[in-house]
């Protein structure tokens, strides 16, 4: 019986790191637009290669992302890109919002345990810096390039 009980609220307990998005419904073309294998999704629209977890999370494929996703100023985000891996720009960013999702903004078969919070893009115009808050998908400005937020890596291709 004890068992029992401490089986039961243990299930009760929030999941660290666990996202779950408010999604009214799903959209199967937007859905289609991509094609998800393991810790990557490909946009097949726009010829794009996402990574499917933010930086600091790992791809687990049982689970999909998990982890605590790490955060940058701005210098250091654009420091994350590596080999064909890059900044996405903000068109980019703003392409995988999906517009019947919130907290997060995002298909969450697509980018499981995505935080609902900002993430950089590449864009930089002296004297501002641009992100997309995953909260409500919407693309923001912000003179303090020392700010804290998420990253998520883009390349071109397949």
């Amino acid at each position: 019986m004890k068992t029992k009980i401490a089986l039961l609220l243990l299930a009760m307990l929030p999941i660290p790191n666990a996202v779950r998005a408010e999604c009214r419904e799903t959209d199967p073309a937007f859905i289609a637009r991509f094609a998800a294998k393991g810790d990557q999704a490909y946009d097949k629209e726009l010829n794009l290669t996402w990574q499917r977890c933010a930086v600091g999370q790992r791809w687990e494929q049982n689970s999909g992302c998990i982890g605590t996703p790490r955060k940058f100023t701005f210098d250091e985000a654009q420091a994350q890109a590596s080999g064909n891996w890059r900044m996405p720009t903000m068109d980019e960013l703003q392409s995988i919002v999906a517009q019947y999702c919130s907290e997060p903004a995002v298909d969450p078969a697509i980018f499981p345990n995505t935080p609902s919070e900002q993430f950089w893009s590449n864009a930089f115009y002296s004297p501002m810096a641009f992100y997309v808050s995953f909260r409500n998908g919407s693309p923001n400005p912000t003179y303090y390039t020392d700010s804290r937020y998420n990253v998520r890596l883009v390349r071109s291709g397949q």
